[in-house]
């Protein structure tokens, strides 16, 4: 399909609206229909639930350049993927996600990635877009994540780590970049 790219997200990492949590995952109402640039404005359109979908292209803004991924996966809509609060699995990679965000981390093992990925204990990261990895070799305790749609914490609880609602956040001083908390700004297209 050669298709144009249609917008269907825009996530501020710095702001809590788009949380994993946030009932704007699992409703199919409107937020800031009117915000159609690609700029820091946060936005969720009726596509999130009535555009049909063989690839998302999912991008990053970090100091004013977006990075660009795209991941094959068809569904009937966004919202019938990630509402229902299943796991979907997506093929990636660790090295694309990571392409996403400069100085990115992400610890070595687990590697869980796809469509509402989480960890074995709840109080550990989440996304629903993006990967999870781990300094154990399970994905019961992940300290590290990249996505959209994102919370959770290890090591500790720490209020930043939990607000960030789209970027890379690594704890516990294993990840391959050293931990890091970087918030950005997130754009999810479909075709």
């Amino acid at each position: 399909m050669n298709g144009g790219w249609t917008l269907i997200l825009k996530i501020n990492g710095r702001n809590q609206t788009f949380l994993y949590q946030s009932d704007l995952w699992t409703n199919k109402q409107e937020f800031n229909p009117d915000e159609l640039a690609l700029d820091d404005q946060e936005t969720k359109l009726e596509s999130y639930w009535q555009l049909p979908f063989i690839e998302l292209r999912l991008g990053m803004k970090q100091e004013g350049t977006i990075k660009w991924v795209t991941v094959p996966y068809k569904a009937n809509s966004l919202y019938a993927v990630i509402a229902e609060g299943h796991y979907h699995s997506v093929s990636v990679g660790r090295h694309q996600w990571k392409s996403l965000i400069m100085s990115s981390s992400l610890q070595q093992n687990c590697n869980k990635e796809g469509f509402n990925v989480f960890a074995g204990d709840p109080n550990h990261h989440r996304v629903r877009i993006g990967i999870i990895a781990n300094d154990e070799n399970d994905c019961i305790t992940c300290d590290s994540r990249i996505g959209f749609g994102s919370t959770g914490s290890g090591c500790g609880l720490q209020e930043s780590a939990l607000a960030n609602s789209c970027g890379n956040v690594a704890q516990c001083g294993d990840g391959d970049g050293g931990n890091t908390n970087i918030s950005v700004m997130g754009y999810i297209m479909a075709r």
